[in-house]
């Protein structure tokens, strides 16, 4: 016959042994101070020995921070509150990007604003030259690239941030009209990188990129094809020499040796160009007051937040 649990504490308590609950403070949630940094072994740099990931364990156990997990009241002199936002990026390039359907959301998961191409373009936004161009696919036109921001949704509150989140997640409340294909644009560039390594897995390399920096041709056929002669015009010595190295190479694997073992694959992906491995996300205050654009960064190596600043006029 089974004990109960009522008899099984009062015999506990009889033989001189009391159980009791405590709070543990070990247990307690950590300072922001206390966990801003990554989590693991400091001061310590895979790339000297070449061995192991200093953020491997953090990723897989969940305890790495990126910056969606700041907030504006972890910055010292930030408001306290933080409005979350969405960008929203087109899932099609090849029609009219012709809006958006927000009417799947309602109360606080609506957007308390929503900015668009016009918008951007009604304030007169300036930015640096390399990213000049439409940084919004506007109405009526075809996104330049898969993955080009149409808008930017803002929240009021955390919580109507993560149920839009969760409603738009399938992309089919960005709308598309015309067939168009993708859109032709000039080459974006192209790069050659050629390594000859040492005789030797501990002997320096030949030639590399690391070396000698990175090389493009210097000139373009007329389809999308880059022209990788070692002689084409206007290529510098710069390119020449990778290109020479390239070309050995490729005689190299074209000569009948049964001593060298060549794998040869085909391997396809999509156009990954505006997307990083990790999440992008970021904090921005503009301050009305000082008018003063600052921009949440964070140094990992020596543990510290500040903002940068941008004067506008």
């Amino acid at each position: 016959m089974g004990i109960s649990r009522r008899e099984f504490v009062s015999l506990a308590t009889s033989s001189g042994i009391a159980l009791s609950l405590s709070r543990v403070a070990f247990a307690e949630s950590a300072s922001f101070d206390s966990r801003e940094t990554l989590p693991g072994r400091q001061s310590w740099n895979p790339a000297a020995t070449g061995a192991g990931r200093i953020d491997g364990v953090a990723k897989v156990t969940g305890a790495k921070l990126y910056a969606s997990d700041f907030r504006a009241a972890d910055l010292p002199g930030w408001p306290a509150n933080t409005s979350p936002a969405i960008l929203v990026r087109a899932p099609d390039a090849t029609h009219v990007y012709t809006g958006i359907d927000l009417a799947r959301l309602s109360g606080p998961s609506k957007p308390s604003v929503v900015v668009s191409a016009a918008d951007l373009e009604k304030i007169g936004t300036r930015v640096p030259e390399f990213y000049t161009g439409d940084l919004f696919c506007p109405v009526g036109t075809t996104p330049i690239y898969m993955g080009q921001p149409v808008a930017l949704l803002i929240f009021e509150k955390v919580h109507g941030f993560d149920s839009a989140r969760l409603a738009l997640r399938d992309s089919t409340f960005v709308k598309f009209g015309e067939e168009t294909g993708p859109v032709v644009m000039p080459n974006y560039g192209a790069f050659r990188f050629t390594r000859v390594a040492g005789a030797t897995p501990e002997a320096p390399d030949v030639y590399s990129p690391v070396q000698a920096g990175w090389v493009s041709p210097g000139k373009f056929q007329d389809s999308a094809l880059p022209v990788w002669s070692p002689l084409a015009k206007e290529s510098g010595a710069a390119y020449a020499k990778a290109a020479i190295y390239g070309e050995q190479i490729r005689a190299e694997l074209a000569a009948t040796n049964p001593a060298l073992l060549m794998l040869d694959r085909e391997f396809e992906t999509q156009s990954v160009d505006p997307v990083f491995l990790e999440p992008e996300s970021g904090l921005g205050w503009y301050n009305a007051e000082a008018k003063d654009l600052e921009l949440g960064c964070i140094l990992i190596k020596d543990s510290v937040l500040w903002g940068n600043v941008i004067q506008t006029p």
